[in-house]
């Protein structure tokens, strides 16, 4: 094991936690906010343009997007769990092919996905809930489709950011995936205002930021000690390819039913027209912003419980756990009335439609009452994951948006009309938060526990 390699384990294994999880946190927060800022940019200068069919469209094709970016985080999170455990027992060659096996499974699925998906694009756009207006289906299908081109880059930009950050290098990770999405950011506003391409403009700006982000995070790779970005020798023996989708599976779960999630609440919201489904896009990006911090923060505590869990450091492991939980909390603690209070400002920042900006306040003011309960949640679903209990790691993530979240779109509406579309996320936070709670009484890390 190289001198770098051997140095990042060891302070994982043996330095003060509260240290070690701000050392590693602190980038993938950072990373964590440039990513919810790079996903705000498209809303906030097609916001500019007060058109609320293209504000839809975003919102629309994002839900989809984010399905087939799941797999990027299947990939990246299977492969590289696996590889941190691998690297905590001091195996650096299973490490290698672990690495070569999700980086090959992520090109092929992409582009695979790309060859089928693309000539029923319009078909997908009108599926998607993008037949409440004409104008919203037309523009949902420009920018579906640049978005499809992009998705090979983002699906390997994903795994291989996400198996160098579970490897403890949180640094190179973020500066690769930082890149591309600094670059969208600048093109953002030439290509959307200043080329007046609108939302055109939006999707070759982000299909650009995503092949850089590709070829940085390869480059990045084969520095620092890192485990070096190939596609061969690729070794698809049964273990290895069982680790991979089953380590990767509740990050899977979790991405893609988040998204049929929101393709099934635009589909409910369309009978009220664009400017609700508008108005549900920006309230979405705005709760991310602060649950992105705290995602940041669980993101820190993985590589962590990860390795510990492999060299058998099991106390360590929960104590980890405990502090990275209290943290997450605080910090939606804090954020949970500054969004309230600040709803209508933030809501006019992504949108200059006066409806679309006040029903979205409204929306904001009901669905960040839960936030609070979603570190636990996150949290916990990381910690089972980690420690190789992918099951109760894959139940805790289809929780939110599957098991409780889907049927309520079916129930609360009817009830409550309109009104109801909105109480389904706090709802659903907080019948998830209430089984994640009861999953990590009973299922949490002992002390004695068999090697995964």
């Amino acid at each position: 094991m190289s001198e770098e390699k051997n140095k990042r384990r060891e302070e994982i294994l043996t330095k003060p936690l509260l240290p070690l999880l701000i050392k590693i946190a602190v980038p993938t927060i950072i990373g964590m906010l440039i990513t919810m800022i790079y996903n705000l940019t498209d809303t906030f200068f097609i916001g500019l343009l007060s058109k609320a069919h293209l504000t839809a469209a975003i919102g629309v094709v994002y839900s989809f997007v984010s399905m087939i970016q799941a797999l990027g985080f299947w990939f990246g999170y299977g492969s590289g769990n696996r590889m941190s455990r691998c690297l905590g027992r001091r195996d650096e060659k299973e490490a290698e092919l672990i690495s070569a096996d999700g980086l090959l499974l992520s090109v092929v699925s992409g582009i695979v996905l790309l060859i089928v998906l693309y000539p029923f694009s319009d078909s997908i756009a009108g599926f998607l809930g993008a037949n409440a207006s004409e104008r919203l289906h037309e523009s949902a299908v420009v920018y579906l489709r640049i978005m499809l081109v992009a998705m090979p880059f983002s699906i390997y930009a994903l795994t291989l950011y996400n198996q160098l950050r579970l490897c403890g290098n949180v640094k190179d990770g973020m500066l690769g995936l930082m890149s591309g999405i600094i670059l969208n950011i600048i093109l953002d506003p030439i290509f959307i205002l200043g080329l007046d391409m609108e939302i055109k403009g939006a999707g070759y700006a982000t299909l650009i930021g995503q092949v850089t982000g590709s070829m940085v995070l390869t480059f990045l790779s084969f520095r620092h000690g890192n485990i070096k970005a190939s596609l061969f020798p690729v070794s698809f023996k049964e273990g290895r390819l069982f680790h991979i989708l089953a380590g990767g599976a509740p990050n899977f779960s979790r991405q893609s039913i988040t998204s049929i999630a929101g393709v099934l609440l635009n589909m409910a919201a369309s009978k009220y027209g664009e400017n609700t489904i508008a108005a549900m896009t920006v309230a979405t990006r705005v709760i991310m912003i602060a649950y992105s911090v705290m995602i940041g923060i669980g993101q820190g505590f993985q590589p962590i419980c990860a390795m510990n869990y492999g060299a058998g450091k099991y106390d360590r492991v929960r104590r980890s756990f405990r502090l990275t939980v209290c943290a997450g909390t605080i910090v939606l603690v804090i954020a949970t009335p500054l969004v309230f209070i600040f709803a209508d400002s933030l809501s006019s920042m992504l949108s200059g439609n006066a409806e679309v900006a006040g029903l979205s306040a409204y929306i904001l003011r009901i669905q960040v009452l839960s936030l609070p309960l979603m570190a636990f949640f996150a949290v916990s679903s990381m910690y089972m994951q980690n420690m190789g209990k992918y099951g109760k790691a894959l139940f805790i993530s289809v929780c939110r948006q599957g098991i409780f979240f889907m049927p309520l779109v079916f129930i609360l509406p009817p009830l409550f009309d309109e009104t109801g579309l909105y109480l389904i996320q706090p709802v659903a936070d907080v019948m998830s938060f209430l089984a994640a709670v009861l999953i990590v009484r009973k299922y949490g890390c002992k002390e004695k526990e068999g090697q995964r």
